[in-house]
């Protein structure tokens, strides 16, 4: 039988390791936390860093479209402002950017003219919703969202009356969309809508034509109902050959459309681009979008411009 005093010797020794393993443990979760915190502070700084490279990198999608309107009025995917910012150091930073040119997209806030809901523009909406897939009702839900008054101008409009009845309520806005992402508070939009939408559609301040140099096929399919998709393609081509320098060109070409739909709905400039940048820092990225306007040219002709374009709106994520 073994001794007590070697008993309590073993119990002693079991109890200090046990000790010893506890302490090494809280040691080790206190470091990890630790690491996890310094870790967490870098990132922030390095994000903060980031956020301040967004600024110059946004200045130069502005100088591109400075550039573009010493230019004059045209506006085509042939330019320089076209081929985007490749990825270029800033103190250690990398950055990218992208133009759009979002004249050349379906603007839904034309889908109201004048506090009314504007038929024409309904109706190449909905074209463009049914070459998408997309259920073309949702056209009088956005029309509801932007009119002034509270009746459903539509099936699948949307007014308070709606809006009110959800769990969580609210009102319809009754105004202009300023971002797509409004479109989430529309009835029938989700999110995986939205991303169908955005290659095609913007959210524009002014009433706004199509560009034809720069639109996406769709939306010259939904704009011209009449032709047929081997006349688009023709279309397409011939802009990436030629772009069309003026309304009269785009008429000689479109011998079928009516002159007065190319003056209403067509242009071949445009005044509204987003702007979509990346900024990568350390294990940190910044993303930012924006929407900017460019200054037009005197009398809408080539020349000297001193005014840079405006920044519409600026969303950091």
């Amino acid at each position: 039988m073994m001794p007590r005093s070697m008993k309590q010797h073993g119990v002693a020794i079991i109890t200090a390791l046990l000790v010893v393993m506890l302490a090494a443990s809280i040691a080790a979760f206190m470091l990890a936390q630790q690491s996890q915190a310094l870790t967490r502070t870098e990132r922030a700084a390095e994000r903060a860093q980031a956020t301040l490279y967004a600024a110059p990198t946004l200045d130069w999608a502005r100088s591109a479209l400075f550039q573009l309107q010493k230019s004059g009025p045209r506006v085509d995917l042939t330019q320089p402002w076209a081929q985007g910012l490749n990825a270029i150091p800033i103190d250690g930073a990398i950055a990218s950017g992208a133009l759009r040119d979002d004249g050349g997209l379906f603007n839904l806030n034309n889908l109201v003219k004048l506090g009314v809901k504007s038929e024409a523009d309904v109706l190449l909406f909905t074209r463009l919703l049914k070459q998408l897939k997309l259920n073309p009702a949702l056209a009088y839900a956005v029309v509801d969202w932007i009119d002034s008054d509270d009746e459903t101008s539509g099936s699948g409009g949307a007014e308070n009356s709606t809006y009110l009845s959800l769990p969580n309520p609210y009102r319809a806005a009754n105004q202009n969309l300023v971002q797509l992402e409004e479109l989430a508070r529309v009835r029938g939009f989700d999110a995986a809508t939205i991303i169908r939408l955005r290659p095609f559609v913007t959210a524009l301040p002014l009433r706004t034509p199509v560009n034809i140099n720069t639109a996406p096929q769709e939306v010259l399919t939904a704009l011209f109902p009449t032709m047929a998709e081997d006349e688009i393609t023709a279309l397409v081509q011939r802009r990436q050959a030629k772009p069309f320098a003026d309304k009269a060109a785009v008429k000689e070409f479109l011998k079928k459309i009516p002159p007065g739909t190319i003056d209403e709905n067509i242009d071949t400039g445009s005044a509204f681009f987003s702007v979509y940048l990346a900024i990568g820092n350390g294990g940190s990225q910044v993303r930012q979008s924006a929407l900017l306007q460019r200054a037009p040219t005197e009398g809408g002709a080539p020349g000297v411009v001193t005014k840079w374009p405006s920044i519409i709106w600026v969303k950091t994520d």
